[in-house]
């Protein structure tokens, strides 16, 4: 399972519950958006004149020989910079959105940072939304974060296309390690707005409630289950005797106070 954290204002959680899990709507995010503007840094490794040719034969062989013989010169000079890792960067950061979702629920950060300090919600996906994603228009990769000290390497020329860009698009500096986050990628027109899209309903499995979710989400959130019955409505709480977090069903004349024990 995955799970897509969610904060706002009272206004914003009823009506992202309504799109996200009612209707099962989706959205992806522009990198440009990123709460963190060092996302897709790399290192680059320029190519063998050998190596170059060879992918160009492979991948791209439309190409005229004066468009290749200014593509090589990109990779000397005092604009290679210029050339191999902004515009690159910056291609990336326009033409991608991403769907962002953690691997695990059970987090006191994701809580804090991502659902409004226990005042949203988690949504609960089903595994299927990897297969559902993947038949979308413009669907371009899919796959775990890894994460890491240092910038990974943009080996040019030397694989795939999507092979060659992966390292740059699944990889974060491991100060974000607890987030286990998982990517859904598309690709399409450069434009920092965000792109929606939505899937089967019966993929969203139900939802986690914070400890200080408002009584009106509580509310809809039961409402929802009593017509599907299968979807699932719990809510965090903590243990006694550690910190860790717990979660329960939640039921219609019942609240715990779970957040102070």
């Amino acid at each position: 399972m995955f799970y897509k954290f969610v904060q706002g204002d009272e206004p914003t959680l009823l009506d992202i519950f309504e799109k996200a899990i009612a209707n099962g709507g989706l959205k992806f995010t522009s990198p440009l958006a990123f709460n963190d503007p060092f996302e897709f840094k790399f290192n680059s490794i320029a190519p063998s004149r050998k190596e170059y040719d060879a992918w160009h034969r492979a991948y791209d062989p439309d190409r005229s020989p004066e468009e290749l013989e200014r593509g090589w010169s990109s990779f000397s000079g005092p604009a290679a910079d210029w050339n191999t890792r902004f515009v690159p960067r910056q291609m990336l950061l326009g033409h991608l959105k991403i769907l962002c979702l953690a691997g695990e629920w059970n987090s006191h950060l994701m809580w804090g940072h991502y659902a409004a300090d226990h005042r949203g919600f988690a949504i609960i996906y089903d595994a299927k939304i990897v297969k559902a994603v993947g038949e979308l228009p413009d669907f371009e990769a899919s796959g775990p974060v890894a994460y890491a000290a240092t910038v990974p390497d943009l080996r040019w020329f030397q694989a795939s296309p999507l092979k060659m860009v992966h390292p740059l698009v699944f990889t974060k500096s491991d100060d974000w390690s607890y987030e286990k986050e998982f990517r859904l990628i598309l690709s399409g027109e450069c434009n920092p707005a965000p792109h929606f899209a939505c899937i089967d309903p019966t993929i969203v499995l139900g939802v986690i409630l914070g400890s200080r979710s408002p009584e009106r989400l509580i509310q809809r959130a039961l409402d929802f289950q009593s017509a599907r019955q299968d979807f699932l409505v719990q809510a965090i709480t903590s243990n006694p005797a550690t910190y860790s977090l717990e979660r329960h069903d939640v039921t219609a004349n019942i609240r715990r106070y779970g957040h102070m024990l």
